[in-house]
């Protein structure tokens, strides 16, 4: 039976595919062809199955095995061109092998094929990979480069409707290389969203490349960068997030890796980190002018730079469009919409200058622009409709008793709003029940507040004696800690009563900080932002020769 040579004729309906077969499609045309040159010629090749099932037979007074069902090995093209001939048997080389050897066996020759499906290719060299086999070795075994290989079994990560396309020959091949290093979500994205198909019906390698400057841009004109040598003068030595010189999603890092995606200028195909750079890059933009960006209730003022939302087209656009109006609204700026700010200030720099003197026009950040996320932000004019020019504020742009009055508000309205956003944080997560369930004894900081507590028990007019300066006022966190130890054993129920309580942002902030660790990492944030912007205030006030309280240095 395990001769080669030795030939047997088989019924076809003891035969049956492999279901351990890589190759999944063939050409119904192609098939039909094959079927009538059998019937005239006959089958000139025999297929090769292996024994599946069993039954005994006495011979010579023993009991021998006889095969009695067979699995397709090599050759079920011709099968099936045979079943379509309706013939009764077929010529069939008979060996016995285990499922690993059949499988080799039946890789082997679709991968020697003229014609082989990529998608198929690409499963039966991983598989071979899978059992040890190097892309050196399966190069040298298929007579392939160690590129041709390892660029086919990428194909393996495309998603489900993208191999389909290729195997039906509706994307070039060079165009399912692109795709296939990138994410399953940014496959799905293609297909749903941007896949264009030209008259043909095919997707072509244009079609592709055209779609990933538009996805990931083209690092060069990134706006976040500084030119072809990627500087990033922003982000020294990649403290802020990882560089763009020496990061591995740059496709001129990787030589073969990303051969096919090679251009001139280096490409970027991490969406989420080239998004949440360019997110940095425009809040660092937005605040350098935090002192001068008009508030979210209030009319233009002068000097005022005003936030315009403007419009965009793409779902992923508007998707960024809103999140930066959200995001806006949070910080407490006013988001100016194109009825009010409607036309922009063309022509020379001194036309721009003039218009901004004379009241006429207002400096503006385009949110639109920055959803786009493909331009360097920058200020622009628009021209103010008369009903939101005559709400200007009519002091002069030069009186600096205003403009200092004006900063300093500003900056106590930013702390205000971030202590309000770190209390906020702090109700969600001090969970009062959690919190009485604690066992131990009271840690240092929960005996401040019971210091608090005692405090807050004593007549107003004995606050001075304990703490000077707090006859009218609650103490801080800080002043309370410099009390004594009390050795009263306050249950924790009173506490958690007390720092629930109104005006008592200080001591819940303190609780919360020691109870959970996401939320401290939250304050130092809001708090992080908030001195930032306040510190561009101040600086400005320096400048005029001010300090930050508005008197004159």
């Amino acid at each position: 039976m395990n001769n080669p040579t030795t030939i047997q004729n088989i019924r076809l309906f003891l035969i049956s595919p492999s279901k351990m077969n890589p190759r999944k499609t063939f050409n119904q045309d192609e098939l039909q062809e094959l079927a009538d040159n059998i019937a005239r010629q006959g089958l000139l090749q025999p297929i090769t199955v292996r024994p599946t099932e069993w039954y005994d037979e006495v011979q010579d007074g023993q009991i021998v095995s006889i095969p009695e069902k067979y699995e397709i090995v090599c050759g079920e093209r011709r099968y099936r061109a045979c079943s379509l001939n309706k013939m009764e048997t077929i010529p069939c080389i008979v060996r016995e092998m285990t499922d690993d050897e059949s499988l080799d066996a039946m890789i082997t020759e679709n991968l020697q094929r003229k014609e082989v499906d990529p998608v198929e290719e690409a499963e039966a060299f991983t598989i071979l990979s899978g059992k040890g086999q190097g892309v050196a070795e399966l190069a040298a075994r298929f007579g392939r480069s160690e590129s041709y290989i390892r660029d086919r079994m990428r194909l393996v990560s495309l998603i489900d409707p993208l191999k389909k396309e290729l195997s039906k020959g509706q994307i070039t091949m060079r165009g399912a290389y692109l795709l296939s290093r990138l994410s399953e979500d940014d496959q799905n994205d293609f297909v749903k969203n941007e896949i264009c198909l030209d008259e043909e019906g095919l997707v072509t390698t244009e079609d592709v490349t055209d779609w990933l400057d538009r996805k990931f841009m083209n690092l060069v004109r990134a706006p976040f960068q500084n030119g072809k040598d990627l500087t990033e003068e922003w982000n020294p030595k990649g403290k802020v997030v990882r560089r763009c010189q020496t990061c591995e999603c740059n496709t001129c890092n990787h030589g073969c890796l990303f051969a096919d995606m090679k251009t001139d200028e280096p490409q970027c195909i991490d969406g989420v980190c080239y998004n949440r750079k360019c997110d940095i890059y425009y809040d660092r933009f937005i605040y350098q002018y935090a002192s001068r960006i008009t508030v979210a209730g209030q009319a233009i003022q002068p000097g005022d730079v005003a936030i315009r939302a403007g419009s965009v087209y793409g779902s992923e656009d508007k998707e960024r469009l809103e999140s930066l109006k959200e995001k806006m609204a949070q910080y407490g700026y006013r988001v100016f919409t194109e009825k009010e700010l409607p036309e922009r200030v063309w022509g020379s720099e001194d036309n721009r200058k003039k218009a901004l003197e004379t009241g006429a026009a207002v400096e503006v950040i385009e949110l639109d622009e920055m959803a786009r996320q493909y331009n360097r932000p920058e200020l622009v004019c628009y021209r103010l409709k008369s009903s939101v020019k005559s709400s200007v504020a009519t002091s002069s742009p030069s009186d600096p008793h205003f403009l200092v009055a004006r900063l300093c508000g500003r900056s106590a309205s930013i702390k205000s709003k971030a202590e309000q956003e770190m209390t906020a944080q702090a109700n969600m997560s001090f969970d009062k029940e959690k919190y009485i369930s604690r066992k131990g004894e009271l840690e240092p900081w929960e005996r401040i507040i019971l210091n608090a507590i005692i405090f807050d028990r004593v007549p107003w007019d004995e606050h001075e004696n304990l703490i000077p300066g707090t006859r009218f006022e609650y103490p801080t966190y800080q002043q309370m800690a410099g009390l004594r130890k009390e050795n009263d054993s306050w249950m924790r129920r009173a506490i958690s009563s007390f720092i629930k309580g109104t005006k008592k942002q200080d001591f819940l902030i303190v609780a919360a900080k020691r109870l959970d660790p996401v939320a401290e990492s939250l304050f130092k944030k809001i708090q992080r932002e908030a001195d930032e912007r306040i510190e561009a205030i101040n600086e400005e006030l320096r400048k005029m020769g001010y300090d930050e309280n508005g008197n004159k240095i």
